[in-house]
């Protein structure tokens, strides 16, 4: 699914690191996700229920991965970096990887003050639901984002004019987790009852969710004005729309 790739991965990409890196996770995301539209359109088989949630998680892990890119770009490039080193090793886990823990959900205090004097550097998350990139990227581009669409009667639309902007990442932090618990239990086949496994609606209701949680994000992405490879809000808009149309 292209719209759903250039969403996430945005548009233009200058020559360089950051142009490769966004270009490979963009053709992992057109490819799962052409596969996950698929499975939701058609009627069930066994491979809808034995690959449609692992399609599922690429999407999610390699949207959540994309947007962090798009928006803390020395994270991907020192990643890129890091894996083109003889130092790298496939094989064995690096403590500065990408990780789902850390780089998309933050490891904080839910007491933890947004502004203290007391609060040193490396206390300060740049997850991708941290609550300092909330405050200073996501809320204002919701805002934003809503304005653009406020005179836009699309009803594909609708449930994008109902985000609001205090709540949504927090709102979106808790869905991903539950998808990604979700669609980690179909992956690593965690059931040892039949009574447990996925049906086709289970199926195909955490594919339209995962497609859903991550167009709403790459779509409010595009109003961050320090993004990288922004699309104009317009394009933006346009992608979001055809995503849901394949995906109602």
């Amino acid at each position: 699914m292209n719209e759903l790739g250039t969403l996430l991965c945005g548009g233009a990409h200058a020559p360089g690191m950051a142009k490769a890196a966004l270009e490979q996770l963009q053709r992992s995301v057109v490819s799962f996700s052409a596969r996950a539209a698929k499975f939701f359109a058609e009627p069930v088989s066994d491979d809808t229920l034995a690959l449609g949630p692992f399609c599922a998680r690429v999407v999610l892990e390699n949207a959540c991965a994309a947007l962090v890119g798009r928006i803390d770009s020395f994270r991907m490039l020192y990643l890129a970096e890091f894996q083109a080193q003889p130092e790298y090793k496939p094989g064995s886990r690096a403590r500065s990887g990408f990780s789902w823990t850390g780089d998309v959900i933050p490891d904080e205090r839910a007491a933890q003050a947004l502004w203290s004097l007391d609060t040193e550097l490396p206390r300060i998350s740049r997850a991708l639901f941290s609550k300092h990139i909330d405050h200073i990227y996501w809320k204002p581009a919701v805002e934003s984002m809503l304005d653009f669409v406020s005179n836009n009667s699309e009803p594909l639309l609708g449930d994008v004019r109902l985000i609001d902007a205090d709540s949504y990442i927090d709102s979106a932090k808790g869905r991903s987790q539950q998808l990604y618990s979700s669609l980690s239990k179909a992956v690593h086949w965690e059931f040892f009852t039949t009574a447990l496994v996925f049906d086709e609606a289970t199926v195909k209701s955490l594919i339209r969710d995962t497609f859903i949680l991550v167009g709403h994000l790459g779509l409010v992405s595009h109003f961050i004005p320090t993004a990288y490879a922004p699309l104009q809000p317009t394009d933006a808009v346009d992608c979001y729309i055809s995503i849901r149309k394949a995906i109602p």
